[in-house]
């Protein structure tokens, strides 16, 4: 059974993965989706649970943009880790 809260799609992109007290270190994605990622590592790089923080680096024409995220790792193979991003709200001042 499938338990993905959306489809994946095949997609490579840069990102820049960091974990607490760890430097950035550069890798593809193997798939996206709407609310997870996953990283094409290498070897395990964490363990489930832990939170990472993202850089995605979307190159267009001439110019080049960063997206940043929070992650939760899911789940980690010898070769890919799956994370579950974070979904940012947006923090709207309501006038009284």
């Amino acid at each position: 059974m499938e338990r993905r809260y959306s489809q994946r799609k095949p997609a490579t992109v840069q990102v820049y993965v960091s974990f607490p007290g760890k430097s950035p270190r550069r890798y593809k994605t193997m798939n996206l989706s709407a609310h997870g990622i996953l990283v094409k590592t290498g070897k395990r790089q964490a363990r489930p649970g832990a939170i990472a923080s993202l850089i995605f680096v979307i190159k267009q024409d001439n110019i080049v943009r960063l997206h940043r995220r929070k992650a939760t790792v899911a789940h980690v193979t010898n070769t890919s880790t799956g994370m579950m991003l974070h979904h940012q709200t947006q923090n709207k001042a309501i006038a009284s």
